[in-house]
């Protein structure tokens, strides 16, 4: 079993699909570590190279799951984890109730870990972009992955009029 660290890329088979992530940070959350997800669709992709330039997002996450019931292999490193940090900066609500809309966040950093940086009633389209707070079970991480996710598509984030993010 491999212990992943910083700047490792990895290619994770779990539940017949394949995923490929960049590792960012040491231990990070409760055993998780800051990552980039590539979007995929679940197909092997031979000879995976990342870059900054394929979609995905930031998330914290273990790899316990694919670790046992899968398989986790590295298969790269790149020079700089942290110019695969979408923002500098973690996004967290104490709203978790479906349909409803967060009243406030609260900001922190990613490096230095868990500085505070504000409090806010509203994110700007900038802050949306900040990764989620929590660490996420892989099998989360993967139906994410699978979604396209992106952080600003959190369903706790208000939006304006017309869908749209307050500026």
């Amino acid at each position: 079993m491999i212990q992943q660290r910083p700047g490792d890329v990895l290619e994770v088979f779990y539940e017949d699909n394949w995923y490929y992530l960049v590792v960012i940070t040491k231990i990070f959350m409760f055993g998780g570590n800051i990552v980039y997800a590539f979007h995929g669709d679940g197909k092997k992709i031979d000879d995976f190279v990342p870059s900054t330039e394929k979609s995905g997002f930031n998330i914290c996450t273990d790899l316990l799951l694919p670790k046992k019931e899968g398989i986790v292999k590295r298969i790269g490193k790149v020079e700089d984890p942290a110019k695969y940090l979408v923002i500098n900066l973690i996004k967290g609500c104490h709203e978790h109730r479906k349909g409803m809309k967060a009243k406030e966040w609260w900001l922190y950093t990613v490096d230095p870990p868990m500085k505070h940086v504000a409090r806010v009633a509203r994110l700007t389209k900038k802050q949306s972009l900040a990764m989620d707070s929590g660490m996420f079970a892989f099998d989360l991480t993967a139906k994410k992955i699978h979604e396209n996710y992106t952080p600003d598509q959190n369903p706790f984030i208000e939006r304006g009029v017309f869908g749209e993010l307050f500026s």
